[in-house]
Formats: structure tokens, C-alpha cells, sequence
């Protein structure tokens, strides 16, 4: 109810502004949303004039802005921050001794990895008027505050005539740009807070951070030609520079708060002996005005020594060495003078120092962990052309049979490592480029910080070989040395569903070769994985996606268990249903067991990473919900959570409904002839890969192969037409088909018991509930060939109804989602606007096919690529 109230205010609001904007476009606006389902049969669109069409879709645009500021403010009200000491009491009520759980929580990490994939629509303009406007609603709305209303209409205002779409093609450091905003204005802020938090439940500082920040913001390379050796210097350095610099705003800002005069404090002798040694470094102003106030003494060389690091960054090492600048040579340094100054200091005066020194554990110097990822083949081409000139073989290594290129690997990892510096110029481009990837990483390392990079991740990656490849290109830039700690981590990322059940086979192949156990050992016998949720779904469907996971998962720990090596699981899930989405929280009390142990580490994606961290309160939820289940599942893993597992073993049931719902997805998506054909024409994949909303081309090879489509588009294209297949094609058929093995009613029971099935179900539901094959019919249209239509449209029809009976079955419910009001209610409300945009871009595709001339076409795509934010921003997880 509360919700329907929120979006009358905001609809009110719509109407009282678009009367000051634009009049017609109101009545348009009120008619479209009244008559959205007849829009095509009472020919609506013929009479819309030509003029208010991007005027229509903006004012849908910023509506489902202004209603996901409503969904957000609703969420946080009904569902308040979790808590991570009501989490203790809990486990303490289940029987865990609370020693045990603080030492659970003292070795916990939660590693969120920050990606630019191109699902985030809206530019950082809109971003940017996000927080004032989440403000001003909450002002007016909660607090009846009209100035908030009248801002809220000036912000409105500004994104009225303001482009929705960049005309410019986004650049890396432009999404750089992006998070870093996100960073600055909410993640280090909402990061810190829940650190406090965790502080306060253990009683005690903390000596390191329980999240640890990550990007592949430069780093991820496969597929895109735009990251290159110059744009990830260039992205760690401005990392670097973006957090030193907001430690000098808050150093300037504590300069100023923290007058104390020496005789009213306790200065400890290590204080006063520091600014003794550092007193070189104070002008003579600075000494006579501050040595009476050591804590603004000591703030002033602290900030020196933080200046100097931006300066000495590009040094020439040599200049470096000479000049010994007076500089913080690592974050300990920073921290124990930060420590220094909270012990002379009272309780009240020390609570903003605290507060750095815990924003210092949480960023460093290097704000994000950089990941590095490039596709196995690239990797293999660089070598081949290194081994060739080396002497190494004689033959062309790609063309060897495995056992062959084994044993060539295995030889020149055991010799010296050779000078590549003598033959650097002799090579290609392509091969001077890999090599300079690790060079770079030392420099690094080294120049910034040892955390700036860690993985670097072999993409489709298929067997033992691919590891040790980028092991030899490890081994020589030194990043690996035999008895000393390894300074990168190198992680296979299996992706099929084939190569995720092959991936316990690769484990044990390298469990064989001397020199990875070796590796392996220096690195305390941690093996970081990664899993692909996207092209595993892409390659089987939703279900046999999230079972092929599930049970690779158990496997690899299964084997981990065997082989005495520690799995640390990297999961690759985007913000669709289809692509690992759903809530994070859910997903992992719903995990294999074992499977967690401490560590979570995955990617945030696109425009997930707006919906969770770019309202700081959603994003302190976010951070303390996400740590309180991982302090659950890590107990229930560490020490045993027998109430989690289910009454019976419905494996055998769910690996059938696995095995017959990636058949009925494999003969849709791949059988079927003609279906690329289809896809290419029903849904407005052409124009979305016109979008500049990502640096990242939409296919790895210019092909028309499904094989060769990036998941994020072929998800967003089905999104965009409604019909969503990616999060449901092959559900209902899997279900059926094992109905004729297995009675009906197990099914319930399965999901009424077994966690993993549950959750699964329920993202499928709510990613179901979205699907409007009344809009996707008329996207059929544009499909010329009438048999390739209708033989394809009544695969999808079929599987639908199916799919809908089953799910309406199992969660016993008449209409779906009847039992979860709330997200129900969120989903229908945006219909009418949804369904309106969606025949907006109906009518505009129509007008583009039918344009006579290039100049005409393009005018029409830039409406059409609107249509394209305004349905995503409707939809919100798109991608």
C-alpha cells in the first residue's frame, strides 16, 4: 500500500512537471500509460507527431528513475541493514561459541570486483543527480519539505535537456571515471561504516579489512582491443592518485579540526620523537605555529610524505634512488603514524582518525586490486613465437598434440630464464605486448603497490597446459621464484558447462608437474578459480547452468579436500537471473557445502553496481547484509550446519531436470535452423551494439555464431524484445520430462527442502514475471521469413506456458510472485510505462527499416538506442 502511495507522489510529480516542460507531451504521457496494451490496435503511434517522440521517451526514462529511487527508498524502510551482531546472537542461539565465531569473522573477506561490462545505460550525468535526488524524495515524501519538491523538479529539469545517451564512444578511462565517481562519493564512505561495524562485534581494532576492493577496469582485456599495456599503467596510476588525494582532503580536514595544544594533551614520547626526526620536512612558518600542536605537526608531515608519493610515481627508478624521497614506502607506515596520533589522543578526538585508519586498510594505496584477464589463445600465440626464436621447437607449437606441447612447456620451465630483453625487437607487436603485461606487473607492485594486481586470469581456459603456459611468462618477469612467495595469482576460468565438469581433470593434470606444487605451496596451497555464469547459461540454459555450477563447485571442493589444495572460487555472475544475478545473500547460504569457508569473491557488474553502491545507505546494506551471510555460511562450513541439508537426496531429480531442460535449450538456440537469423531480426541486438555505453565490442569474433556473442548482449537483446529467454527457455520442458520419471509432488518437496533448488527458482520467478510475450510477438514482425516466425515463435510459445504451469506449481501460487508482494507490486506498477516505451521502439525499428536515406536512419537509431536506456531502466537488471 505504502508502495502505491510513493508512486502517486511521484506520478503527481511527473504530470506537475512535465506542465511546466512540455503540455503536449503530458497528455501523451497520461494517454500512452492509460491505453499502453491497445497503443498499436487504436494507432496511437501514427498520431504521435514526429517531434514529442524523444520527448515521450525521456519522460519515461526519468520515470523509472524517479520509481527506482522509490523501489530503493521502500527496500531499505521494509528491509532493514542486517545486522552483523544480531547475525552472532543467532549462532550463538543455534549453539556456536562466540570465540569461535569472532575467529571465523577475523579471517573473512569478502572481494567485490568492480566491472564496466555495458549494461549500465545511463551516463554519469544521470549518476550524478541520482543521490540529490534520492534526498530531495526523501525530504519531501517522509518529511513533506516542498524546497525538496521544487529541487526535485530543477534536477529533473536538468536531465530534461540534458542527451540520455553519450553521442561520444565511451573510452576505459572514461569508465574509470565512472567508479571512481561511485568510489569517492559512496563505496569508501559506506566501506569504512560497516568496517566500524565489524569492529565494535569483535571488540577490538581491526588489523586488516574483511572487504578488499577490486576492478577490471584496464585489466580485462579479452575481446577488447581498447585495453591495452599504456591504458592499464594508466588506470593503476590514477587509482593510486584518486585515493592518496582523498587521504589529503581528510588530512587537510583534520589539520584544521585537531588544534590541541601540547600542554592540554599526553603526547607519547614515540610522537614527539617522530616529529623530532621529521621536522626537516616543516617550513619554518609550519615549526613556529605548529610544535606547540603536535597533532597538526605530525598531520603536516604525514601529508608530505603522502604528496611525494603522487611525485615520486613517475620517477625514473634511478632519480628514485638517488633522491631517496621522503615518501611513505607502504600503508603500515601511513597506519602506524595514524596509530601514533589516536594514542596521544582522547576517545572523543581520536573517533575521525579511527575512522582513516580503517579507510587505509580498506583501500591502501591502491584503492582497487586490479584483475588481469586475457583469452587462452593470445596468451598461446605470444609463446609459440617466443619458444620458436628460443630454440625451444622447431615445430609451430600451436599445431603439436598436447602430450607434445607438455613436454615442450615442461622443458622451458626448467631452464634458465633467458634475456627477452636481447630479442625484444624481433618480435611482434602482438608478442611484445603479453611480455610487457608482466613487466608492468612488477613495476607495479613494486612503484605503487604490491596489491595493486594479483590474478591474472586465463579466460576459456581448457586443460593443464593453458596454467602452465602463463606460468612460464611468470616465472620469467619474476613474478614467481622458486622458495619465494609468488606475487600473482594465476586462475583458470572455466566457463561452459563442458569445461566446468572437466575442471576437477585440468586440477589433477597440474597436480602432477613439480613446478606448479611448487607454486602451489608458495602460495600456502591456495588455487583461486574462476566460474562463468554467463556463457555457461549461454551454452545450456539457466537451469543446467546454475546445476552444472553447483556441482562443479562440490567437486572442486570435493578434490580440494583430496589434494590438500584450498579453492578460492572467483564467481563470475552478472546482473541478470540468467547471468548469476539474484540476491548475493541467498545465493550463498544456497552454495555447496564447504564451498564458501571464509572467502567470497565475484564481479559487480554493470548497472548492478548503480542499483547496490550508488545510494551510500543501499550500499552500507549491501556490504553488511552480503558480510553477515558470510559470516553464517562460513561457520556452517567451518564447524558444521546439519539443519541447512535437506530431508532426502534430490540430486538425481535436479540432475535430471538439468539434463532435459539443456536439451530443449541446445535444440532451440542451436538446432534449429534459422534461429540466429531470428534473434538478429526479433530482438534490436543491431542497435544495441551501437549503444556507447561500454568500451568492450559485442562479439570476441566478427562471426555469426551464437558461440562467438558476448552473454551481456545476447542477454540485454532479450530483455529489450521481452521475451527474456535466457532466464527460463528449457525449464518447463526439464520439469515435464522428469515428471515422467519422478511423481509431482516431489517437486514441492524439492523446493519446500533443498536451498539450492529453491533460490533457483525463485530468480527464475522473478526474472519470469518480467517476460511480456504479448510486446515480443509484435518484435516477430521483422523476422521476413514467415516459416523461420512462426515455427520459432511457437518453440518459445510452448515453452512458456510450460514453463509458467510448472512454476505456478511448485512455489503453489495462482499468479506468480502472489507470495512476494512487495517485489510483485514493483514489477506490475512499471508495466503500463514499460509496455509504452517498448512500442515506441517498435514503431521507431519500423520507421528505420522503412527510411529512405543514411541521414534519416541515423536520426532515427539515436531515438531508438533512448528507448533502449528507458526499457533498461524499467527492467533495471538487464544484463
Amino acid at each position: 500500500m505504502e508502495q502505491k502511495k510513493d508512486t502517486d507522489f511521484i506520478f503527481n510529480l511527473m504530470m506537475e512537471f512535465l506542465d511546466e516542460v512540455s503540455a503536449n507531451t503530458k497528455e501523451f504521457f497520461i494517454v500512452f500509460k492509460e491505453e499502453s496494451s491497445h497503443l498499436y490496435e487504436k494507432d496511437l503511434l501514427q498520431k504521435l507527431p514526429s517531434e514529442e517522440i524523444p520527448n515521450l521517451i525521456k519522460a519515461f526514462t526519468l520515470y523509472h528513475l524517479l520509481l527506482n529511487i522509490i523501489d530503493e527508498k521502500n527496500h531499505l524502510k521494509k528491509n532493514p541493514k542486517v545486522n552483523l551482531q544480531k547475525t552472532m546472537q543467532e549462532l550463538k542461539v543455534e549453539g556456536y561459541d562466540e570465540e569461535d565465531i569472532k575467529a571465523v569473522l577475523k579471517r573473512m573477506k569478502f572481494y567485490p570486483v568492480f566491472t564496466a561490462h555495458p549494461t549500465e545505460s545511463l551516463r554519469r550525468t544521470f549518476l550524478e543527480s541520482y543521490h540529490q535526488m534520492c534526498d530531495d524524495l526523501h525530504l519531501w515524501i517522509d518529511c513533506g519539505k516542498q524546497e525538496a519538491k521544487e529541487h526535485l523538479k530543477y534536477r529533473l529539469s536538468c536531465l530534461w535537456y540534458s542527451h540520455i545517451v553519450r553521442r561520444e564512444k565511451i573510452e576505459v578511462l572514461f569508465e574509470l571515471d565512472n567508479l571512481l565517481y561511485f568510489m569517492e562519493s559512496s563505496i569508501l564512505q559506506s566501506g569504512t561504516e560497516v568496517l566500524e561495524e565489524v569492529q565494535e562485534v569483535l571488540g577490538e581494532d581491526l588489523k586488516k579489512s574483511p572487504i578488499r576492493l577490486g576492478s577490471w577496469i584496464g585489466g580485462d582485456r579479452d575481446g577488447n582491443p581498447y585495453v591495452n599495456n599504456s591504458v592499464m599503467l594508466a588506470v593503476m596510476k590514477q587509482q593510486h592518485k584518486t585515493i592518496i588525494e582523498h587521504y589529503l582532503k581528510i588530512i587537510d580536514k583534520l589539520s584544521r579540526e585537531l588544534s590541541h595544544a601540547r600542554e592540554y594533551i599526553c603526547p607519547t614520547e614515540e610522537l614527539l620523537e617522530s616529529l623530532e626526526e621529521e621536522k626537516e620536512c616543516l617550513d619554518d612558518m609550519a615549526r613556529k605555529l605548529f610544535l606547540q600542536e603536535p597533532i597538526r605537526a605530525k598531520l603536516t608531515c604525514m601529508r608530505v610524505k603522502l604528496q611525494n608519493r603522487i611525485i615520486a610515481l613517475n620517477l625514473p627508478q634511478i632519480a628514485l634512488e638517488e633522491s631517496e624521497i621522503y615518501k611513505y614506502q607502504t600503508p603500515k607506515e601511513f597506519i602506524k603514524d595514524i596509530e601514533m596520533l589516536i594514542e596521544s589522543l582522547d576517545n572523543r578526538s581520536r573517533k575521525y582518525l579511527k575512522r582513516l585508519k580503517n579507510l587505509v586498510l580498506l583501500a591502501g594505496f591502491h584503492l582497487m586490486q586490479l584483475d588481469f584477464r586475457e583469452h587462452r589463445d593470445v596468451f598461446w600465440r605470444a609463446l609459440a613465437e617466443i619458444f620458436s626464436i628460443l630454440g625451444y621447437t622447431q615445430e609451430d607449437l600451436l599445431l603439436l598434440p598436447p602430450n607434445k606441447q607438455r613436454e615442450v612447456l615442461d622443458f622451458a620451465l626448467n631452464q634458465p630464464s633467458p634475456d627477452l630483453n636481447k630479442f625484444y625487437d624481433k618480435l611482434s607487436v602482438q608478442t611484445q605486448e603479453i611480455l610487457l603485461v608482466f613487466w608492468n606487473f612488477q613495476w607495479a607492485k613494486t612503484r605503487i603497490s604490491d596489491n595493486i594486481i594479483n590474478s591474472c586470469i586465463i579466460s576459456m581456459c581448457k586443460s593443464a597446459n593453458d596454467f602452465l603456459c602463463v606460468f612460464w611468462y611468470a616465472k620469467q618477469s619474476g613474478l614467481w621464484r622458486e622458495g619465494k612467495k609468488t606475487r600473482i595469482s594465476i586462475s583458470p576460468l572455466f566457463e561452459t558447462i563442458l569445461d566446468l565438469e572437466n575442471a576437477p581433470k585440468i586440477l589433477r593434470e597440474l597436480c602432477r608437474n613439480t613446478q606448479y606444487l611448487q607454486y602451489l605451496q608458495s602460495r600456502k596451497n591456495y588455487q583461486e578459480i574462476m566460474i562463468g555464469y554467463s556463457d555457461s547459461s549461454k551454452d545450456g540454459g539457466i537451469f543446467a547452468s546454475n546445476y552444472s555450477l553447483y556441482k562443479a563447485i562440490s567437486n572442486l571442493i570435493a578434490l580440494g579436500e583430496e589434494l590438500n589444495i584450498k579453492f578460492r572460487l572467483f564467481h563470475g555472475r552478472g546482473g541478470s537471473v540468467s547471468r548469476g544475478g539474484g540476491a548475493l545473500s541467498d545465493a550463498l547460504m544456497a552454495s555447496p557445502n564447504n564451498s564458501v569457508a571464509g572467502f567470497l569473491k565475484t564481479t559487480e557488474q554493470g548497472e548492478v553496481i548503480s542499483v547496490k553502491y550508488l545510494n551510500p545507505k543501499k550500499a552500507a546494506f549491501n556490504f553488511s547484509s552480503i558480510l553477515a551471510a558470510l559470516l553464517k555460511k562460513s561457520v556452517y562450513d567451518k564447524f558444521g550446519g546439519v539443519h541447512l541439508a535437506p530431508k532426502k537426496d534430490y540430486d538425481s531429480l535436479m540432475r535430471k531436470v538439468s539434463e532435459e531442460s539443456f536439451k530443449a535449450y541446445r535444440v532451440l538456440v542451436y538446432q534449429t535452423e534459422g534461429f540466429m537469423e531470428y534473434f538478429k531480426s526479433a530482438t534490436p541486438i543491431e542497435f544495441i551494439q551501437q549503444l556507447n555505453i561500454g568500451s568492450r565490442p559485442s562479439k570476441r569474433k566478427d562471426t555469426q555464431r551464437v558461440e562467438d556473442l558476448r552473454a551481456i548482449p545476447w542477454v540485454f537483446a532479450w530483455t529489450q524484445n521481452r521475451a527474456i529467454i535466457p532466464a527460463w527457455y528449457g525449464l518447463g520442458s526439464g520439469l515435464q520430462k522428469a515428471n515422467e520419471t519422478y511423481d509431482k509432488e516431489i517437486f514441492r518437496q524439492c523446493y519446500q527442502e533443498d536451498l539450492f533448488f529453491k533460490t533457483t527458482i525463485d530468480n527464475i520467478s522473478q526474472a519470469f514475471l518480467k517476460v511480456d510475450l504479448e510486446i515480443a510477438k509484435f518484435y516477430n514482425e521483422f523476422v521476413e521469413e514467415q516459416e523461420i516466425r512462426d515455427r520459432i515463435w511457437q518453440m518459445i510459445k510452448r515453452e512458456y506456458t510450460l514453463s509458467l504451469e510448472w512454476l505456478l506449481f511448485i512455489r503453489q501460487e495462482e499468479c506468480l510472485l502472489a507470495s512476494e508482494k512487495m517485489i510483485q507490486e514493483s514489477i506490475l506498477l512499471r508495466k503500463p510505462f514499460l509496455t509504452s516505451l517498448s512500442f515506441l521502439q517498435l514503431y521507431l525499428i519500423k520507421q528505420y527499416k522503412n527510411a529512405h536515406y543514411p541521414q534519416q536512419k541515423e536520426r532515427i537509431v539515436e531515438q531508438i538506442v533512448t528507448t533502449i536506456v528507458g526499457i533498461a531502466q524499467g527492467i533495471r537488471n538487464t544484463g
